[in-house]
């Protein structure tokens, strides 16, 4: 069949009328196309702020008194009476118990007498041997006489001093009988009441200074190098919430035998006696701290590990930033980072779904 050629030429015209129709409306309706913006709730960002960023090693301990002591009785004696109770605040020199003295104190009695007796003695034989002395002069004495006196002078100046040291002895066990505070503190510790017998050296009562606590933490060898002194100590009490400050003052540099770890001590400050002896604590020695950069939580840090990078909320959109892991800290799952300004929007971690360039909005707090 013969087409004529006018014809097919119309026709590829018209098509291509229609072809160019149909981009042009598809065009359209592509740009007419909504945008789909993701709403952020005020959980999954963050503001990223300047704040103090602690890497620390974490430690255990307990509580105990600096300075405590442990009183026991001088003498054998009666208990008299005691005058305070547990928990109860004493001064140093304050009588905290009184054992039976009166025979003690018959006996202070009874060697004073005695020393009064030598002091006389002792007077009369040195007028006599003054008196001898003058008559040795004169020639009416030998020299083996006024040797004989003048030894028997010094035996009595002898008894005389013998005599002090056991009236000093008895007023010492007198005094004993009065238990004394030997430090300012509480009473932690009451085993004797009112009428029962006590024997010499028996542990009676224990008085502890709680300003200044001190706890022992086990460090293990790998990481005792890590550990100097001076270092600050943050301490949480069991049942508590608030965080207490302590320091390392001391480590003993020899390892425990059965561990091989290494003993730190730790010095806390307790002014007010809030703390108590006795408390389990758990925190961690600080080895580094940073609080002039962003911190952020862990989980706002994407690919930690090799490049990390954080998704930003700027003018609407998501935005990818480089930033720089400073200091890393494990116990506190926080980090401080360099790259970031103050009052920035932080994903707080990742969201599914979203990427660099998405539209995105913030949804007020209601």
């Amino acid at each position: 069949m013969h087409i004529d050629r006018r014809v097919c030429l119309l026709a590829l015209l018209l098509l291509g009328a229609c072809g160019e129709k149909g981009v042009e409306t598809h065009s359209k309706q592509a740009a007419s196309a909504p945008v789909v913006v993701r709403s952020l709730s005020p959980g999954d960002v963050l503001r990223a702020e300047h704040g103090m960023v602690r890497d620390t090693l974490p430690v255990t301990a307990t509580l105990a008194a600096l300075n405590f002591s442990e009183m026991a009785a001088e003498v054998d004696g009666r208990v008299r009476e005691v005058r305070v109770r547990e928990g109860e605040q004493v001064k140093a020199g304050q009588v905290l118990a009184v054992l039976d003295s009166e025979s003690l104190g018959e006996s202070v009695k009874e060697q004073q007498a005695q020393l009064d007796n030598q002091k006389a003695r002792l007077a009369l034989a040195r007028i006599k041997l003054n008196k001898q002395r003058e008559l040795f002069a004169q020639g009416f004495i030998s020299k083996l006489a006024i040797d004989e006196l003048e030894s028997d002078y010094r035996i009595r100046e002898g008894e005389l001093k013998a005599q002090a040291a056991q009236l000093a002895r008895a007023a010492r066990s007198l005094a004993d009988t009065r238990l004394r505070a030997p430090i300012s503190g509480v009473l932690y510790q009451r085993k004797i009441h009112a009428g029962d017998m006590v024997a010499r050296n028996q542990k009676v009562l224990a008085v502890a200074d709680l300003s200044v606590l001190e706890a022992v933490a086990s460090v293990p060898s790998r990481l005792i190098a890590q550990v100097k002194p001076g270092q600050s100590v943050l301490l949480q009490l069991e049942g508590g919430s608030e965080m207490v400050t302590g320091e390392v003052v001391r480590m003993n540099p020899v390892a425990n035998a059965g561990t091989r770890s290494f003993n730190v001590y730790i010095r806390v400050a307790n002014p007010q006696g809030v703390l108590k002896a006795g408390q389990f604590a758990k925190g961690g020695i600080v080895l580094a701290q940073e609080n002039t950069l962003v911190s952020l939580p862990l989980g706002a840090l994407r690919e930690r590990e090799s490049r990390p990078w954080v998704m930003l909320v700027s003018k609407g959109k998501l935005v990818r930033r480089n930033v720089e892991i400073k200091l890393l800290s494990m116990a506190e799952r926080q980090a401080a980072v360099a790259g970031l300004q103050h009052g920035e929007i932080v994903l707080s971690s990742a969201l599914a779904g979203l990427h660099a360039g998405d539209a995105v909005k913030l949804t007020p707090v209601p």
